[in-house]
């Protein structure tokens, strides 16, 4: 047995790995759930060659495959990751926040396990159905072959007191909140044969959802996280400490780049595509937002979303770059830099801490 394969040591939780898929490289980072966060034991990136992933497309399998195995030989050490999720963003890929509530029967008898087990079963059935209704109703995903990659448990309640297990509990009013992330078929499965490609198996989830699930864990009930990427701009909502809304763009770094004696106009256009109207948003969009991908060249950006939210909001705004300490779910003694979050965000999920 070659030590990167050794399991875990006992008493400690299994090695998990996250993994970001994006136009001009790999990202991956491992590590294992210690006390509710996410402790990072390895960071890993690599290159891919340009036009082997575009908006979120893996368009050349043997390529990414062989960034993905590179990254990992950095990030791992002396343990192979058991669970892997990969993130990707692209104009097509959507997320689903859906609430169930159920009335109990047995007001006066605590939860069982059972119990709260048959509740979250038909929450995620029930959330699955609702998601795979507003994606025909979806014009963008229309006669688009469309494939769930993951629902999540966002929260629970009962009577509407937040409560990370309902086990033991007495209550009547039990709500189960999940969040489904589908894409379409041609994404999740070109995503899903990279991994394979690489020798690795898991599923896919959407970066932007990751990041900003991984930033409300850690405090933020109202704000907006958005990523400036090589080709794409993702960003999640975030109210009442939970993710509502996320969405994607086929913007990025590049096309700017390459206009950057245009860059004060082209940041008012990025700017109103970023404030339109985002479906399940009710009202106004936040006053607090966090931004990662943004390099000094293109500040002028994201304070053009600050003025295009500030007339919307008609007040003040707080926009400032994303840094590693905000992520307070995650902590490492590797240099983590906030390019990093979306894989450790994912890694997180894999953990079962996001």
């Amino acid at each position: 047995m070659s030590l990167a394969s050794k399991p875990a040591k006992p008493g400690r939780a299994d090695p998990v790995g996250g993994v970001e898929l994006a136009s001009d490289r790999v990202r991956v980072v491992v590590g294992h759930r210690e006390e509710g966060r996410l402790r990072v034991t390895g960071v890993g990136q690599s290159a891919v060659r340009p036009g082997a992933i575009d908006g979120g497309l893996v368009v050349h399998r043997e390529a990414v495959a062989a960034a993905i195995s590179a990254a990992f030989a950095t990030a791992e050490g002396r343990e192979r990751a058991v669970r892997v999720i990969a993130a990707i963003d692209g104009d097509d890929v959507r997320t689903y926040h859906v609430s169930t509530t159920f009335e109990r029967e047995s007001l006066d008898e605590p939860m069982a396990p059972g119990e709260v087990a048959r509740a979250t079963a038909e929450a995620r059935a029930d959330a699955e159905a609702s998601a795979r209704d507003s994606a025909m109703n979806d014009p963008a995903l229309r006669g688009v072959a469309t494939v769930q990659l993951r629902d999540d448990v966002a929260g629970l309640a009962l009577d509407g007191r937040p409560l990370s297990s309902l086990v033991g509990f007495q209550g009547r009013f039990v709500e189960v909140r999940t969040d489904v992330a589908l894409a379409p078929l041609v994404l999740a499965s070109a995503a899903t044969a990279a991994l394979e490609g690489a020798k690795r198996r898991g599923t896919v989830t959407c970066g932007a959802y990751g990041l900003g699930r991984l930033i409300a864990l850690s405090g933020l009930t109202e704000g907006g996280v958005l990523r400036l990427g090589p080709d794409v701009t993702a960003f999640a909502v975030i109210r009442e400490g939970r993710v509502v809304a996320t969405r994607a763009f086929g913007l990025g770094r590049g096309a700017f780049l390459a206009r950057a004696d245009r860059i004060e106009r082209d940041a008012r256009v990025w700017a109103r595509c970023v404030i339109a109207p985002v479906p399940g948003v009710d009202g106004l969009l936040p006053a607090r937002w966090y931004f990662v991908g943004v390099p000094e060249s293109l500040i002028a950006l994201p304070r053009a979303l600050g003025d295009a939210l500030a007339e919307l909001r008609g007040g003040d705004v707080e926009i400032e770059p994303l840094r590693t300490s905000v992520a307070t779910r995650v902590f490492s003694a590797e240099p983590l830099h906030a390019d990093d979050l979306v894989p450790a965000a994912a890694a997180a999920l894999a953990a079962g801490i996001a």
